[in-house]
């Protein structure tokens, strides 16, 4: 699992927390084990700072340490388009086609209308 949130000024990691929630709901109705929860609190995804647990995650992805992402909603994962092609290549070089977010519409990154869907959400989140 990934969640981020941009600001969170008073560090209550409210925002995150939230999301962890309904991601661990969408993983229990999927039958889905959670192997790890990647948190970047107070991390801008806009600005193009590095994000550490989102490049942890993509390492972890490569090395074949998991099998499945999910993601509350898809502009929590990348609001720039090159970290969405990034975390595109790493997961198609894994073998990782199970991608799920909780909040906006199912994607399936397996297929070419799938990963049409998910770059266009990407553009608009980036804008």
């Amino acid at each position: 699992m990934y969640a981020r949130i941009s600001s969170d000024p008073d560090g209550t990691e409210l925002g995150v927390n939230r999301q962890l929630k309904d991601c661990r709901e969408l993983c229990e109705s999927l039958g889905w084990v959670i192997g790890v929860e990647y948190v970047d609190n107070d991390v801008s995804a806009h600005s193009g700072k590095k994000r550490p647990q989102f490049e942890r995650m993509l390492e972890d992805i490569a090395v074949g340490e998991r099998d499945a992402v999910v993601v509350y909603h898809q502009d929590r994962l990348a609001r720039r388009p090159t970290d969405l092609e990034r975390f595109l290549d790493v997961t198609s070089t894994a073998g990782v086609s199970q991608v799920r977010f909780v909040s906006g519409p199912s994607v399936d990154t397996g297929t070419g209308d799938g990963l049409l869907v998910l770059r266009l959400l990407g553009a608009v989140a980036a804008s």
